[in-house]
């Protein structure tokens, strides 16, 4: 059986350590503390689930992070923010390529016989968890109204 996320994370810290990779030993820190926080929010013990919604938060940010470094010309951080992205989406699913995107679009439009824009919001509340975390939910939520318009 494969151990969850936040052990997974936890002993990932510790190799960091002993291989003095100080980029990844603060990347993880920082997603353990956030985990930790949530935790403490919540009032239990997270689960994988809640890890990766921790984890992908973390991506959306460092990827806005990059942008704005990107058009504000700091190349140093930008590299930083790369660098610690990669950590980050080591422990994320596969991305779902376009293809896989539009196939899961179409089966939960068919699922929920959409037909209009009005229908949005029902076949969002049936394709997300079939996606979570696998893709953008803004790039999802632009597909979407592209098949439904």
């Amino acid at each position: 059986m494969e151990k969850p996320l936040k052990e997974q994370i936890a002993s990932d810290i510790k190799d960091a350590m002993k291989q003095k990779n100080t980029r990844k030993i603060s990347v993880l820190r920082m997603i353990s503390a956030e985990i930790k926080n949530l935790e403490i929010d919540k009032q239990k013990t997270a689960t994988d689930e809640d890890v990766m919604r921790v984890l992908s938060q973390s991506a959306k940010k460092h990827e806005d992070s990059i942008a704005q470094f990107a058009s504000g010309n700091r190349p140093d951080l930008v590299e930083q923010e790369k660098g610690e992205l990669v950590v980050i989406q080591a422990y994320l699913p596969a991305q779902l390529t376009d293809s896989e995107l539009q196939t899961l679009i179409n089966e939960s439009v068919a699922e929920t016989k959409a037909s209009s824009s009005a229908d949005f919001g029902k076949v969002m509340k049936i394709l997300m968890p079939k996606i979570a975390g696998r893709a953008n939910g803004q790039i999802v939520s632009q597909k979407l109204k592209e098949k439904l318009s």
